[in-house]
């Protein structure tokens, strides 16, 4: 998490204080930060002596709960400084290897002189394509190339460590004093592209991480983006905002490692898709995000079903259960524009013709809230047998009392056909397991791949324990209803 004060996203927003080290921050450009993974259109731009990066992609998910966001290094002329060294660049490296504290490390890490620039700064030292770069200013930038550039082209002067193969098993070493030319006509601050870059790489960044004046920044520049505004949730029975989330993106660039060439004068933009990976989680709030919250996360959060958010779907908030009675999207981009709830009671007539809650959550329910629903059914069940009941039987006529016990041993039947099918799906996925477990071991042993470990089961075993549950507490309704049906037959 983002630790400094930042420069406001609006004019009229206060100006925070100054960041230190000589880091400056402020909002990013839309059209840079929509180049990230998942084309988020927001993030805060910040500018230190390591380079130019932006933070984006903020979310809170069952992994994350107290929030993260994914850093980008700015690559091209948007993250480059004045200066230019006058020569293409590229990593090599033997590969990784791995030391005793299991950190990965570059083997023979350095950087070959592709092509230098007529007349440029790389010439006039006398470096040229014979010479690979080990280190400049005594740095070795982690394989990084991005973050050499961002080096190079913010120095005037710099001392590069180069070696040179001079024959069979040979080479030679020197340091070359470099200065770097001054380009004067200024980039266009969108024409970058980004990479993706943890922030344990960039030692100016460590101490920008982890305060919660920056969070709340971060949060209001999110929700000032149409996608992610928060609506004022109905029915909630307290006062909360909602958001819609986004799943984590997935980066198609490596992070922070070129896989090709580059001039440090330029490099070709372009645009870096990707996907989400995980649900969709609903954020609510106890506070407008907009207005820069006090607090950095959620109150709660809901994973969204696999086909979205329905009316009539279930969700949870803390510990208390709604029905969602009306939500709507704002097209084009898709986010929250209306989300009204109704406190969840249950329907005691589907529960004694044998419903169970599975489709009120979606296709493929966490396993664990369906439990946790299921058990708050059949308390609610036991409590309507012995506070209602009674009442019922003693006011129904002959019909409605036939009618009642008919749809209990209905029920029961349906609970019953529901109970057997989960264990019997649930002792074939073991065995399918041992199976591939076994197989596994086999493959193992021929130096063959082992087959793709099975997908969680939606079911379980306590679940079809809490059906049996049920079963018990229509047949002692179903033995009132028969007394009072018998009373009414006489």
């Amino acid at each position: 998490m983002l630790i400094a004060a930042l420069v406001a996203c609006l004019a009229q927003a206060p100006a925070p204080p100054a960041a230190p080290d000589g880091t400056s921050l402020r909002p990013a450009l839309a059209t840079l930060a929509a180049k990230a993974p998942g084309q988020p259109g927001y993030g805060l731009h910040i500018t230190t002596a390591e380079g130019a990066f932006i933070a984006t992609n903020l979310r809170y998910d069952a992994e994350k709960p107290d929030g993260a966001a994914s850093l980008y290094r700015i690559a091209g002329p948007a993250g480059m400084g004045p200066y230019r060294l006058g020569a293409e660049l590229a990593f090599r490296s033997q590969g990784r290897a791995q030391l005793p504290n299991g950190t990965l490390v570059w083997v023979n890490p350095r950087f070959r002189v592709m092509k230098v620039v007529p007349g440029g700064a790389a010439e006039r030292a006398g470096l040229d394509d014979d010479w690979e770069i080990m280190k400049v200013d005594g740095r070795v930038f982690d394989g990084s190339l991005e973050a050499l550039v961002s080096y190079l082209t913010n120095r005037p002067l710099v001392d590069v460590q180069a070696y040179k193969h001079k024959g069979w098993g040979s080479k030679k070493e020197k340091h070359f004093e470099i200065h770097l030319v001054k380009e004067e006509k200024a980039a266009d601050p969108a024409d970058g592209r980004l990479v993706e870059e943890p922030v344990e790489r960039v030692p100016a960044l460590a101490s920008l991480f982890g305060a919660q004046t920056t969070w709340s920044e971060l949060i209001r520049l999110r929700s000032q983006h149409p996608r992610f505004r928060a609506v004022q949730v109905e029915g909630a029975g307290e006062t909360l905002w909602a958001v819609q989330g986004v799943p984590k993106p997935v980066s198609v660039v490596p992070a922070g490692r070129s896989r090709g060439r580059a001039f440090d004068e330029f490099f070709k933009t372009g645009g870096s898709g990707g996907s989400g990976a995980g649900p969709t989680f609903l954020e609510f709030w106890s506070e407008d995000p907009a207005a820069g919250p006090r607090q950095t996360k959620p109150v709660a959060l809901w994973a969204e079903p696999a086909d979205g958010l329905r009316p009539n779907r279930l969700l949870r908030l803390r510990t208390r259960w709604f029905r969602i009675q009306e939500v709507a999207l704002e097209p084009p981009d898709g986010g929250l524009a209306r989300l009204r709830l109704q406190p969840w009671t249950p329907d005691i007539p589907s529960l004694i013709a044998g419903a169970t809650l599975a489709q009120d959550l979606g296709p493929r329910p966490d396993p664990a809230l369906r439990e946790a629903l299921e058990q708050l059914a059949n308390e609610d069940l036991v409590a309507w047998k012995t506070r209602t009941l009674p009442g019922v039987l003693a006011s129904q006529s002959l019909a409605s009392a036939e009618e009642l016990v008919v749809s209990l041993e209905k029920g029961l039947l349906t609970l019953d056909l529901d109970v057997k099918g989960i264990r019997t799906r649930l002792d074939a996925a073991a065995r399918a397991e041992a199976e591939r477990k076994a197989q596994a071991e086999l493959t193992g042993r021929q130096g063959r791949p082992a087959p793709a470990a099975l997908p969680p089961s939606a079911e379980s075993e306590r679940l079809a324990d809490l059906l049996d549950q049920r079963k018990a507490i229509l047949m002692a309704i179903l033995g009132n209803a028969k007394q009072s049906l018998a009373s009414l037959r006489r």
